[in-house]
């Protein structure tokens, strides 16, 4: 888990420490710039304060912090990037909005372009293959495009198991067996009821696809294999979680794209027959085409 989204958090944060978070998110660079004294005086607390607020970071201390932290702040402005916490600012007009999205959209799938690892990537699609039944854990946001994935793999016969309903998920996960795949999803890593899933999938020896943030957190812990999203955007700090569910999105849908060519000529021979079939939109099936319409009813 980055810097930053454990300052957001404040987990098991004293008050003290919990002034030093916000103060830290509210003033990025010019942090960097102050001794752990500079920064006790700004924030009303003491080095020592600051220094165990690093330790409970996973640093060693203020100096560790300020190397890692500064990294981070780079890495988010190595180039004029838009921010995916707030793209557009009050009163942007319409083109700008439209700019500035733009601008997120093609900054997130560059960014997690690169944190692609195209051997695992390959096993992760060979294991999906092989799996008796997959299925996916998820809540929130991460749930629509966990379902924009069972409907794309649905569509070629991929038959993906998840739940809506809260608690749902979690008799879900005691069914598993170390002949299914789990897919778990969440930005965090730190979700309490994907966590609880996690931990039962784990003891059940179901191999587990996280797709997570960057950094440690309580989700990669148990993989077996990572597939880290785009990882700006803040975690409460923002209009909306459009980075993490474009990100999300693409994802999902770099893992159907190479299943469905794992066998494409079938998959597609599927996909486009149940299209004939079933889709009214077809024009042997269009009510507007009456002719046609009536006399394929009527050879029924």
């Amino acid at each position: 888990m980055s810097i930053m989204t454990q300052l957001e958090f404040e987990l098991n944060f004293s008050n003290s420490e919990k002034e030093i978070a916000k103060y830290i998110l509210n003033n990025g660079e010019a942090v960097l710039e102050q001794s752990v004294q500079q920064l006790a005086r700004s924030t009303y607390t003491s080095p020592a304060t600051i220094v165990r607020l690093c330790q409970k970071l996973g640093l060693q201390g203020y100096l560790d912090f300020k190397i890692k932290y500064s990294a981070e702040l780079q890495y988010d402005s190595s180039k004029k990037r838009t921010d995916v916490n707030f793209p557009f600012e009050e009163n942007a007009s319409y083109k700008e909005i439209t700019k500035s999205l733009a601008n997120v959209y093609q900054e997130t799938i560059e960014d997690t372009l690169q944190l692609i690892d195209y051997k695992q990537l390959d096993i992760i699609s060979q294991a999906l293959q092989k799996a008796e039944r997959i299925y996916i854990f998820c809540c929130g946001n991460s749930m629509l495009a966990g379902l924009n994935f069972q409907h794309k793999m649905l569509r070629i016969g991929k038959l993906v198991e998840m739940r809506s309903l809260t608690g749902e998920q979690v008799f879900l996960s005691y069914n598993a067996t170390k002949k299914d795949i789990a897919i778990v999803i969440s930005y965090s890593g730190e979700t309490p009821e994907v966590i609880e899933c996690t931990k039962q999938l784990h003891k059940n020896h179901v191999s587990i696809i996280a797709i997570t943030s960057l950094g440690e957190n309580q989700l990669s812990k148990y993989a077996s294999y990572t597939l880290n999203t785009s990882s700006r955007e803040k975690i409460f700090n923002k209009i909306a979680p459009i980075a993490s569910f474009t990100s999300m999105t693409y994802l999902l849908d770099l893992l159907f794209s190479c299943i469905f060519n794992n066998d494409y000529q079938k998959n597609y021979q599927r996909k486009i027959g149940q299209d004939r079939t079933n889709d009214l939109r077809h024009p042997l099936l269009s009510p507007i085409n009456e002719e046609i319409y009536e006399t394929n009813n009527s050879n029924k």
